[in-house]
């Protein structure tokens, strides 16, 4: 009989002392990654189908967005607590009761026939399932042989580039030919098969269990936190930031609550989120590229189909296929990087990344309203290259030295940042595009004179058009509607540019000993 396990070393904090092969190392690693490629799609598939959601459960699109709004605050106060779940209830233990919560609350959210019914299930789907993707990559790397994690993780973190991406091109296509329930109900068969692979193959590798007494005030000043901080980044715009009491209180509950929970944590003998792990220089570095890396990358993802959207007349679908060459390069070439990390480390890579993403930047920042598909397909596959010597770089730098026995705990806030910053790249960048077009607009207005010899040409050839009267203003101001979003886009694109140059210079900050790459 054929044994599905390898003797395994270095990783003696599981008690099995093997490592998978053959056939049961495929079917782990393919529902592992099945597993996590449903939690990353699900933070961005329901974006484009909050139209539909809305109308068919008879809100406004504003009240729709809370559907987003509470899957982030569910996933961002469920995070941090990987580390700490796991050594309450075990590593596989956990992980199959999160898929199988994941698969629950999405049969819920496609079943809700009320707003109340669908921001609840969404709250809890985001909350249940927090600790899959953290807990997917530490069970990778410790049921795969050391000389092949690299090449695991590769495979692995090509997923969570590609789900964000697929996320708006799925959701629009189903909820536009077939109906938005199935953007939720598509996760079940899918996510019982995991936890079942999951459940068989994996569970030798279940880890110690410690009866750790519950840290209830941290997990209240957590929760309080992260739901603050997640409504301050959805709703800070449409409430006008600082001209808004509410958003003004929220910011100070947020801040004040963080700062209280990361003192609590630091001091409190079981905490749920390890400081320690700032103790790791790379762990350190990996976080500070991640916030300003991811939040100009997750920036970009959500302005260009929005502009495309808003301002080019594409449709949801169209706009998806557009940015759609951003997931080709690591599809295709996620073992190059793995290749570079094993040769020269993980710096070299993120080197090439940030230059490609800056490259990408550059291009974008000068598209005209006149630019073709072709042309913007080809700035994601640009952004999309960078991708490939980014995410699983940054993976293995920030574990490179963490003990088998951190893993959860650094791998869960290693996530927690990367959720947090999707909400701060969108909140940040949506604001700074509405702004500038405002800024844009204002300065093209003031032009738009009788004086002006071109737009006395303009105003010419409406006429000649027999457009007249009030329809002459209307073109008129959704010309410079038009052309006041091209310009705030190029401006956020100029932005990230000179983010991702600057990154390189700090790249020596994450300079270790040989021997530990």
């Amino acid at each position: 009989m054929l044994q599905p396990w390898k003797k395994m070393s270095n990783l003696s904090v599981y008690p099995c002392d093997l490592y998978l092969k053959g056939i049961a190392r495929i079917l782990s690693i393919i529902a592992l990654s099945a597993a996590t490629f449903l939690i990353v799609l699900d933070l961005s598939i329901a974006n484009v189908s909050i139209p539909y959601i809305s109308g068919d459960l008879g809100v406004a699109v504003d009240q729709g967005t809370y559907v987003i709004t509470s899957f982030s605050v569910g996933s961002a106060i469920g995070l941090p607590m990987t580390g700490w779940l796991t050594q309450r209830i075990g590593a596989v233990r956990l992980i199959v009761i999160s898929i199988l919560g994941f698969v629950f609350f999405s049969a819920l959210c496609g079943l809700s026939f009320n707003i109340t019914m669908i921001v609840v299930s969404r709250f809890f789907q985001g909350l249940v399932s927090a600790p899959l993707v953290p807990l997917s990559q530490s069970l990778l790397i410790a049921s795969n042989p050391p000389e092949d994690k690299n090449k695991v993780i590769g495979i692995w973190s090509t997923i969570i580039v590609v789900g964000p991406v697929l996320g708006p091109i799925l959701g629009g296509w189903i909820s536009y030919d077939y109906s938005w329930p199935w953007i939720f109900y598509i996760n079940v068969p899918v996510g019982i098969f995991s936890a079942l692979v999951v459940s068989q193959l994996l569970a030798n590798f279940e880890t110690k269990i410690e009866k750790i007494p519950v840290d209830k005030l941290g997990f209240f000043l957590l929760a309080i936190s992260a739901s603050a901080f997640q409504f301050v980044l959805d709703k800070g715009e449409q409430f006008d930031w600082l001209r808004s009491d509410l958003i003004i209180t929220l910011s100070f509950v947020s801040l004040l609550g963080y700062l209280y929970f990361f003192l609590w944590e630091y001091f409190k003998e079981n905490p749920i989120v390890d400081l320690s792990l700032f103790r790791y220089r790379t762990y350190s570095v990996s976080i500070l590229f991640l916030i300003f890396m991811y939040s100009a990358y997750f920036g970009a993802i959500v302005i260009v189909p929005l502009w495309l959207q808003q301002s080019m007349g594409y449709t949801a679908v169209w706009a998806g296929i557009a940015i759609a060459p951003l997931g080709i390069p690591p599809l295709l070439f996620s073992q190059v990087s793995t290749k570079m990390i094993e040769r020269y480390g993980p710096l070299v890579p993120l080197g090439f990344a940030f230059l490609f993403f800056a490259a990408s930047s550059f291009y974008t920042a000068y598209f005209a309203t006149n630019i073709d598909l072709s042309h913007i397909m080809f700035s994601r596959l640009l952004m999309g290259f960078g991708l490939v010597f980014f995410i699983n770089p940054i993976i293995s730098f920030s574990i490179q030295e963490l003990p088998v026995e951190k893993l959860p705990s650094g791998t869960g806030f290693f996530h927690f940042v990367r959720t947090i910053c999707t909400g701060v790249g969108t909140s940040i960048f949506t604001t700074l595009w509405t702004r500038r077009q405002a800024f844009h607009h204002d300065r093209l207005g003031s032009n738009l004179t009788l004086y002006n010899t071109n737009f006395q040409d303009f105003l010419a050839n409406l006429e000649l058009l027999n457009v007249k009267g009030v329809a002459s203003l209307e073109a008129t101001n959704a010309l410079v509607n038009q052309q006041s979003a091209m310009m705030a886009f190029n401006d956020i694109f100029y932005f990230m540019g000179w983010v991702f140059l600057v990154l390189i210079l700090f790249l020596p900050l994450g300079k270790t000993n040989p021997d530990t790459i």
